[in-house]
């Protein structure tokens, strides 16, 4: 299971955040084990593919790593990604937030569409966080009825029994949006910024203040 280069599209993740007002993520160094993805070495020494660190990416089910909060994409070709073009999609999940994206717990059904977790772990709010981002390959057997992988990754290849996806993963950390966690993943001013990036100053402003501002303005033309 080949992971590729740190720092994949890492420019263009933090392109989006200084439109938000917040600070770079830094790639999470080696040292770092806890902020990292799990190392591929370490992982296959397990040898029982039940137990391996890879198995909810190569099963493409995208679920959660236990020390952070990742965005995810697949992609056609791992050695070309298209950085723009994915984090053009992971900011194209704002429209599915109605206002402060809530916490995990109780918003499950929220947070199974894989990219409202990949749009808040883009913006992860956290003071000096960090991130890890790759393109991991994953090659999955097939059966000879012609099973594949699950749903997630494009295939791109298919050879021998063998099927071939990659994606895109950055992990941010620390994790803002834990499975268990009763916590919003932004404060109202964090999200304050978001939406100004998205939509503008006047968006957000409350509509209270709006309406003050047009009956002073109202009493002035009398």
């Amino acid at each position: 299971m080949p992971a590729g280069a740190d720092g994949q599209c890492l420019t263009e993740v933090n392109a989006a955040r200084g439109a938000a007002g917040f600070g770079e993520l830094k790639q999470a160094v080696e040292e770092e084990k806890e902020a990292r993805l799990p190392d591929e070495s370490a992982s296959a020494e397990q040898g029982e593919y039940e137990n391996w660190a890879w198995k909810p990416v190569c099963d493409a089910l995208a679920k959660k790593f236990e020390s952070g909060t990742y965005a995810y994409m697949p992609v056609e070709d791992a050695a070309n990604v298209n950085c723009t073009a994915v984090v053009d999609t992971w900011k194209a999940a704002y429209s599915n937030f109605s206002g402060l994206p809530p916490p995990h717990l109780g918003n499950e059904k929220l947070y199974k569409n894989h990219d409202n977790v990949s749009f808040v772990a883009m913006y992860n709010p956290s003071a000096d966080a960090t991130a890890d981002c790759r393109v991991v390959t994953c090659t999955k057997k097939t059966t000879a009825g012609g099973e594949k992988g699950g749903e997630g990754f494009l295939p791109r290849a298919e050879d021998a029994g063998e099927t071939i996806g990659s994606a895109l993963i950055c992990m941010t950390v620390p994790d803002v949006l834990p499975a268990e966690g009763s916590t919003a993943p932004f404060s109202e001013d964090q999200w304050g910024q978001i939406v100004t990036a998205f939509e503008g100053s006047a968006s957000a402003v409350s509509p209270c203040v709006i309406s003050l501002a047009a009956a002073i303005f109202g009493l002035l033309m009398l």
